[in-house]
């Protein structure tokens, strides 16, 4: 039994973003998109599983339908390759939640001013600033991509 309640099975595949530039994604089928809010959100936030391994994407509408993609990191962690089948079981996830690294939270923590201007932002926006400071491996790296955001912030 899984804890989330929609379920669908798909090969890895690719989207090509042009040229010889891809990414691979595993698509929706058409059967599950009467069952979701693509209406109020046409990047619809998920969360739940690829063959057991925790995910958090985005369902990203492309060529009339939806895909999710599946970093090449992933994969690798998957031991799937393309064309090769995965279970996905997903739920729909907050739409508004934005996953502020400790780093960054207390950055805002230390300039209230500045984390009025943050919460005056879109989740979409924060999201993406945040994950900025989050793909940091070093902790220096960390550091300065806060600082850089700080910078953001102080402009208004």
């Amino acid at each position: 039994m899984s804890l989330y309640p929609f379920e669908f099975h798909a090969p890895i595949m690719t989207q090509h973003m042009g040229g010889t530039l891809y990414y691979t994604v595993v698509r929706l089928p058409q059967s599950l998109t009467p069952h979701l809010p693509f209406d109020r959100y046409p990047r619809l936030r998920i969360e739940g599983e690829i063959d057991g391994f925790s995910i958090e994407g985005a369902l990203m509408p492309a060529d009339g339908g939806h895909y999710l993609m599946t970093p090449r990191k992933l994969l690798k962690r998957l031991r799937k390759e393309i064309g090769e089948e995965v279970v996905v079981r997903f739920g729909v996830a907050d739409q508004d939640a934005v996953h502020v690294p400790p780093e960054l939270a207390d950055a805002l923590g230390d300039a209230p001013d500045l984390a009025e201007v943050w919460a005056a932002w879109t989740p979409g926006k924060r999201r993406g600033y945040a994950h900025r400071v989050a793909s940091a491996k070093a902790p220096a790296t960390k550091a300065k991509r806060v600082a850089e955001i700080l910078d953001v912030l102080a402009e208004g």
